[in-house]
């Protein structure tokens, strides 16, 4: 499925300051840093293709965060 377009620059935030994130990141910023809309994340999760531990996790705060390198890799083509 292809994920709805930001409306924003990829890797701007709405006003169009840069976006940094750390190694692991909260949902919300999916669609600014690599185009994919939260639902998604969740098809990939839920289908198997994000696997827990490596591209997703729960913080201590049991909130799902996102791996950005691992999805980097996933995206590039490196499992």
């Amino acid at each position: 499925m292809i994920a709805e377009a930001p409306t924003v620059k990829l890797g701007t935030s709405k006003r169009g300051e840069p976006v940094k994130v750390g190694e692991w990141f909260r949902p919300d910023l999916l669609p600014y840093i690599f185009g994919i809309s939260i639902e998604a994340a969740r098809k990939y999760r839920s289908g198997g293709l994000w696997l827990e531990g490596k591209h997703w996790r729960t913080d201590p705060a049991n909130r799902i965060v996102y791996s950005r390198q691992a999805i980097e890799a996933w995206m590039g083509g490196t499992l």
